[in-house]
């Protein structure tokens, strides 16, 4: 292996490895996602009125760092990518779309700094090898400020810092979510027939007008099916729709 130069050597000493042993970020790592958070609320695509992560703005962070999820913050149903941040325990809000006169019921999850570390906690335990050069990318083009010292973070960020490899842990938590969502999801379906079928009897010993109807509609079979697909294989590793890894990157907002 090539002995690492002056410049890795330096930035190592001053990053160190920044997980725990029980898999909690590191105080320097938990405040570089801060700072991340930060820059991301203050430089792409700003909400008006809303100082969380929307997921509209994760997209063009992740388009800007050299990634591509698109297909999981702009083509997943809002329910279910909230679903996701609250199965995750990212703390999050819910913001009113960006077309709402006001009369809406806020849906659009939005991520709170805390939530947004949550989240990229979870997905360099999951994934280093995918999200670890995202990070890198972003102190290496942004000027991400440290909460704590209020100074800008080296440029370089050594992956020797990071999980070389997914947490087993993790995965096998991942897994379990899965496995859970899709007897829950089978359950459900379960009680609609069983719903439905009562229903059709009632109607059939009913005189007059049909004035029984289903609380459950054909949508509630298909609740949370895009959550349940993404912790199924949350890297979209199978068949076509992982997001895709841009070789350049998009241009700052």
């Amino acid at each position: 292996m090539t002995p690492p130069d002056a410049a890795s050597r330096e930035a190592l000493q001053f990053w160190g490895y920044l997980f725990k042993e029980d898999n909690r970020g590191s105080d320097l790592l938990n405040r570089l996602l801060d700072g991340i958070a930060n820059y991301v609320t203050a430089h792409f695509p700003p909400t008006p009125d809303c100082a969380d992560i929307t997921p509209a703005q994760l997209a063009a962070f992740y388009k800007a760092v050299g990634g591509d999820y698109d297909i999981l913050f702009l083509k997943t149903q809002a329910p279910d990518l909230a679903f996701i941040y609250k199965n995750l325990g990212c703390l999050h809000s819910l913001q009113p779309a960006p077309e709402s006169k006001g009369f809406d019921s806020p849906a659009i999850p939005a991520l709170k700094p805390k939530g947004f570390v949550t989240w990229q906690t979870i997905q360099l335990l999951l994934g280093p090898d995918e999200h670890v050069p995202f990070l890198q990318n972003a102190v290496e083009r942004f000027d991400i400020v440290d909460p704590g010292t209020k100074g800008v973070f080296p440029k370089l960020l050594p992956k020797e810092a990071f999980p070389d490899k997914p947490d087993e842990k993790m995965e096998r938590w991942y897994q379990e979510v899965s496995e859970r969502l899709r007897k829950e999801m089978e359950e459900g379906q379960e009680e609609q027939h069983q719903h439905e079928h009562a229903a059709d009897q009632g109607r059939s010993n009913s005189p007059g007008p049909d004035r029984i109807s289903s609380d459950l509609s054909e949508e509630s079979m298909d609740d949370h099916a895009g959550a349940a697909e993404y912790f199924r294989d949350p890297l979209y590793r199978r068949g076509g729709t992982r997001p895709r890894v841009v070789r350049r990157y998009s241009r700052i907002p």
